[in-house]
Formats: C-alpha cells, sequence, structure tokens
C-alpha cells in the first residue's frame, strides 16, 4: 500500500513538474505590423484630394493626399524666370568680357547669380513635389486624420498607414530561456480574438536583459500572411 501511495505521489510530482514546465514556456504576445507609419505634411497647405479612404488597400507609388500646389508652382514660375535672366546676363558679360568691355570680376558675379537662382529652383521643385504624397508601399490605410479642402500645418500628423508586409509578434520573455532559445525557434501562437492557432518562429532577440524582471524582448514571424490576422490582436505563445 505504500508502494501505492509512493508511486501515486512521484505521478503527481511529475505531473506538476511537466504542467509548470509548460507554463513557464508560454508569455503573452502582440501583433505588430513589420510596415507602419504616420505620414505627416512638409508644407504648409490646403488639402484637395484624399483618394485613399481609411480601409481602403493601396499599392506602391499610389496618391494617398494631395495639396493645393498653387503658390508652390507659381514660385517655382518667378524663380525660373529669375534663373533664366541670370543665364542670359552670364552670356552676355561673357561675350563682353571676351572683347575686354567688362572685367572678369562681372563675370563672376553673373555667374553667382545663375548658381543662387539654379539653387532656389531646386527649392521650388522640392517643394512642388511635397505636394503629393505618395505611398512608401503597398498597404492599407488605417486612420485619416484630415479632411479634403481642409488646411493643414507643417509636420502635422495626416494618415496612419499599415504595409501589407509579413506581420509580426512581439515578445516578452525570461532571460534564463536564452539558454535553450535562439532565432528560428518555433513557437505556437493562440490569438484571444479569433481562438485560431497560428504557426511562427523567432525573427530576433532583445540586445540587453532587463535587469529588475529578468526579460528580455523577442520579436516572433509568422511562418506566411494569414488573412484572419491584423495588428493590434494579442494572444498567448507556446514553445
Amino acid at each position: 500500500m505504500n508502494k501505492v501511495k509512493t508511486s501515486l505521489a512521484a505521478f503527481c510530482f511529475l505531473f506538476i513538474s511537466f504542467d509548470a514546465l509548460a507554463e513557464e514556456r508560454s508569455t503573452r504576445i502582440l501583433v505588430t505590423a513589420t510596415e507602419e507609419a504616420t505620414l505627416s505634411s512638409e508644407i504648409s497647405a490646403k488639402i484637395i484630394s484624399i483618394p485613399v479612404k481609411a480601409g481602403n488597400n493601396f499599392s506602391k507609388s499610389d496618391i494617398l493626399i494631395e495639396f493645393d500646389c498653387s503658390f508652390f508652382e507659381a514660385q517655382k514660375d518667378v524663380v525660373q524666370a529669375e534663373l533664366d535672366s541670370a543665364r542670359v546676363t552670364l552670356k552676355s558679360n561673357q561675350e563682353l568680357a571676351a572683347m575686354r568691355s567688362i572685367g572678369e570680376y562681372e563675370v563672376q558675379l553673373s555667374q553667382i547669380a545663375v548658381d543662387r537662382a539654379e539653387s532656389e529652383l531646386n527649392i521650388a521643385e522640392l517643394n512642388t513635389d511635397r505636394c503629393i504624397i505618395r505611398a512608401p508601399y503597398d498597404g492599407v490605410m488605417s486612420k485619416v486624420f484630415v479632411n479634403e479642402y481642409e488646411s493643414i500645418e507643417r509636420q502635422q500628423p495626416l494618415i496612419e498607414i499599415i504595409g501589407s508586409g509579413t506581420l509580426e509578434a512581439k515578445l516578452m520573455i525570461s532571460s534564463k530561456w536564452l539558454s535553450w532559445l535562439s532565432e528560428g525557434y518555433p513557437l505556437s501562437i493562440v490569438i484571444d480574438e479569433n481562438g485560431l492557432e497560428y504557426s511562427a518562429q523567432i525573427h530576433s532577440l532583445g540586445a540587453d536583459i532587463d535587469p529588475v524582471s529578468q526579460t528580455i524582448d523577442a520579436t516572433a514571424q509568422f511562418d506566411k500572411n494569414y488573412e484572419t490576422l491584423l495588428p493590434g490582436m494579442s494572444g498567448t505563445a507556446t514553445f
């Protein structure tokens, strides 16, 4: 009878040990996008078009926001005219200098005027280029913070976009796991929002350990693009 009790106690201890080990090798995760950005304006202007609405997909180089560029176009025309005038003056002075009617000093001043006008034209063209915000990659419009015909200021947040690249899972693991955990290690993730299970693998480990919690950040990459996964979902990862 004592042998039976001893065996039962040993079995219970073994079961508890395995159960504790399984629990120790689970951790919470947060699904994030590998490509995600909040785009702001580099100029002060009025919005005339937002072709892509929240929730809609877009392709790389698609127009996301277009500003009224009439002011910057007019500025560019003025600078272009100044550059044309400066080039005519430079050519005339070069011809006069060849005939020794003027000195080299006047030619140098004319060249400086041309260089200055060319630089100003570059700035004007840069401003006109900023009148259109294009998609840096394929993705979906997550949030739109402004409206058409609204005047905005420089550095004002306009839209939030999420790329269509592979999603990742952010997790925090015990530093003790580093004895067996490495990049490429497989894991299973169950998502709270839909109850589905997904396969992933460790993509990268943090550079330092938190001395208080004795944990380290890690990133897991899902094995493929799952249509049922969305950034912001959370769940539990089991190794």
